[in-house]
């Protein structure tokens, strides 16, 4: 009470000021905050790594990070060698087992990880000694046991196989391969056929050729006396020995000659990947620098920008869209701004992301746009500072970047000092639309015959096609996709006549299904019920406890789980009657699907379009439905779950799946069907 009483008194006071201030009137931003960063203390080895200090007495807590900082290596033959590396380091040295070297690191209640160029750690100052011990024996003295890299080469072989079908990862791929070009570092990508090849003595020699003093950076940071810890740094890295390796000489990275369309086919995609990408040459010590930064921020940089309030707010044609200025000190910078879009509004989406860079080079932001991107950067960037990661991560871009000693001290002043016409003559400068390169990934049976009409600037754009790995092909020939006669009516028609016939399926009128898997020990299972009136009953238990349930009966529905109950309404409730049917089947309409043919797994497929988010797929030889593809918003992400259907059974004449496939990451959960009841009694209190 007494702190809503002086809350009380603050407004009323504040009240009166109220009439005195001119609401129409921007406020004027406050001063930049004074930024205070410790000037860290140096020395070199005479190996050539150089150690970076910074005292920090406030808690007793310290973190160490190792950073080597080679230039970009182009591996050829030896892709994927990098990762290889990076996922054996830190399984204990040649003196320490890996599990005594984990088991050391939990009791302490440190924090060590590794990758190929470098390491960090953190724990508290007592520990600090040998948790740096153990840092310096397991990236010197890494443990390389072929045991092990069998292991983390099936592991990356099985990761790229996953991502075979992963349509941003294509997208991605593409973009930085055109981009680059193949034989730039930033343009290859790891392939199986490399990684099958890959011995461990490779991994070895690229340990020895890359992980190197000469370009190492040691920085430490918290509770601890520089001259003890240049005493105990000295003891443990003085015997590292190596040379750095030699830069490797490409070709630095060309924008297109004209504004142009580079497509990539994938016909599982259930959204296309959209981008705008072009490079410039702004780089952190560049006049333009911070006009770009504050541009880029009000173009794309979060959910109060214009792209993502034009996009996803204005238009739905995503769950977001955004920008990003990618500044690199070994070759030009690239701003892209991306957004993932459902396959209909592919052209549409593309046309607004070149219109709002055109936007933003072309007028004036406006004031308030400029306040609210400095407030968040001022924001971010106090807040990044209590990460002592940040004061690591500040003292090496000065030391590796060849930035002004006080970059960072005022970097904020900096900020406060760009105006609008500063923003403007940034952007009208370094964004170059007649240079960049739209590129687009999806299903181009339902998007290419509108994107290859896209007139940003009057006239059609040149379409170049691609493969999902970057080769060049014939435009597709999608007119011969279905065969004759081939239509959504009569797959559907043919599915029903293949699982029993459509009079036997019709005199369904409930159905109870069981069906359990196993996760990580633990037993999951589902139940459902369904009537022919609408109604539905799903739920999800673990180990015997109920996780989740959804009820639908007929106009109405809820989910309950974590001890929220939820009401459906919408969209939700909609997509949730549909799937309340006994065959999801008899809620489609025909005329309102798209179909088309599609691989699964190497089987060739009619594939359904039976909403803008979800797609059945049946075999084309038995009419079996053999997939379902549906994209939702997961924590403001679009991410597409695949089900894959097998092991059909009859139950009283009609066939049934008996297994479902839900893939998770590089593993699938298996449910397997227990029981299947047709027209048994269901009580009807299981719908309320």
């Amino acid at each position: 009470m007494k702190k809503l009483y002086i809350l009380y008194i603050a407004l009323f006071s504040l009240s009166g000021l109220a009439a005195q201030i001119d609401r129409s009137v921007q406020p004027s931003p406050g001063p930049a905050p004074e930024i205070q960063l410790d000037e860290p203390q140096s020395f070199t080895l005479k190996n050539g790594m150089t150690v970076m200090v910074v005292e920090n007495h406030k808690l007793p807590r310290v973190s160490v990070t190792l950073n080597i900082d080679n230039p970009p290596i182009f591996e050829g033959d030896l892709a994927g060698a990098n990762n290889l590396l990076g996922s054996m380091l830190g399984k204990g040295s040649t003196n320490i087992a890996k599990n005594d070297f984990e088991e050391e690191v939990d009791f302490m209640g440190a924090s060590l990880s590794f990758g190929s160029s470098g390491a960090f750690a953190a724990s508290l100052s007592r520990y600090f000694p040998r948790v740096l011990e153990l840092m310096a024996v397991a990236a010197l003295n890494p443990n390389f046991l072929n045991e092990e890299f069998e292991k983390e080469k099936e592991k990356l072989i099985e990761g790229i196989k996953a991502n075979e079908k992963s349509v941003p990862a294509a997208a991605q791929r593409v973009e930085n391969l055109i981009t680059y070009g193949a034989s730039h570092p930033y343009g290859e990508y790891t392939k199986i056929e490399t990684v099958s090849k890959l011995s461990l003595e490779d991994v070895k020699k690229y340990y020895a050729s890359n992980y190197n003093p000469k370009n190492a950076y040691l920085v430490i940071i918290g509770d601890i006396d520089f001259k003890t810890v240049k005493k105990q740094v000295t003891k443990l890295f003085k015997g590292w020995k190596g040379d750095a390796p030699s830069a490797y000489a490409f070709e630095p990275a060309k924008n297109s000659s004209e504004l142009d369309i580079h497509f990539t086919e994938m016909n599982n995609a259930a959204q296309s990947e959209v981008s705008v990408a072009f490079t410039n040459s702004i780089k952190k010590t560049h006049p333009d620098y911070f006009p770009m930064l504050l541009g880029n921020r009000i173009l794309g940089g979060g959910e109060e920008a214009r792209l993502f309030l034009n996009l996803r707010e204005d238009k739905s044609y995503t769950y977001g869209s955004y920008s990003r200025l990618q500044t690199n000190k070994y070759t030009r910078a690239r701003l892209r701004a991306f957004a993932s879009v459902r396959s209909a509004v592919t052209d549409s989406a593309v046309v607004e992301l070149v219109k709002e860079l055109e936007k933003i080079k072309t007028e004036e932001v406006t004031q308030k746009e400029l306040n609210n991107a400095k407030a968040k950067y001022v924001g971010d960037f106090v807040l990044a500072l209590e990460k002592p990661q940040t004061i690591a991560r500040y003292a090496l871009s000065i030391r590796t970047e060849n930035l002004p000693e006080d970059f960072y001290k005022t970097y904020l002043q900096k900020i406060n000092a760009v105006t609008v016409a500063d923003v403007l003559a940034a952007t009208k400068k370094h964004i170059k639309l007649d240079q960049a390169r739209i590129f687009v990934t999806g299903k181009g049976s339902e998007v290419l015959e509108n994107l290859e009409q896209v007139a940003p600037f009057g006239k059609p754009l040149k379409v170049s096609y691609y493969d999902p790995y970057g080769t060049p092909t014939e435009r597709p020939d999608y007119s011969s996709q279905l065969p004759e006669g081939v239509t959504s009516a009569s797959i559907l028609e043919n599915y029903f006549n293949a699982i029993g016939g459509l009079d036997k399926l019709k005199s369904i009128t409930s159905k109870s299904e069981v069906l359990q898997a196993t996760m990580q020990g633990m037993q999951l299972e589902v139940v459902t019920k369904k009537t022919n009136q609408q109604q539905s009953l799903l739920t999800v238990s673990m180990m015997g406890n109920v996780m989740q349930k959804q009820v639908v009966n007929k106009d109405k529905g809820y989910t309950e789980a974590q001890g929220q109950h939820i009401d459906l309404s919408g969209a939700e409730l909609e997509d949730a009657l549909k799937d309340s049917y006994i065959f999801a089947e008899f809620g489609l309409d025909p005329s309102n699907i798209k179909a088309s043919v599609a691989d699964v797994n190497g089987v060739a497929t009619y594939e359904l379009a039976v909403s803008a988010t979800k797609s059945f797929f049946y075999d084309q030889e038995t009419f079996l439905k053999i997939k379902i593809s549906e994209t939702q918003e997961i924590q403001g992400n679009a991410v597409t779950q695949e089900t894959l259907l097998g092991d059909y059974k009859a139950v009283d004449g009609i066939l049934f799946p008996h297994k479902t496939t839900q893939p998770l990451g590089p593993q699938a959960i298996d449910f397997i069907t227990q029981s299947i009841e047709l027209n048994g009694a269901i009580d009807t209190a299981d719908f309320n």
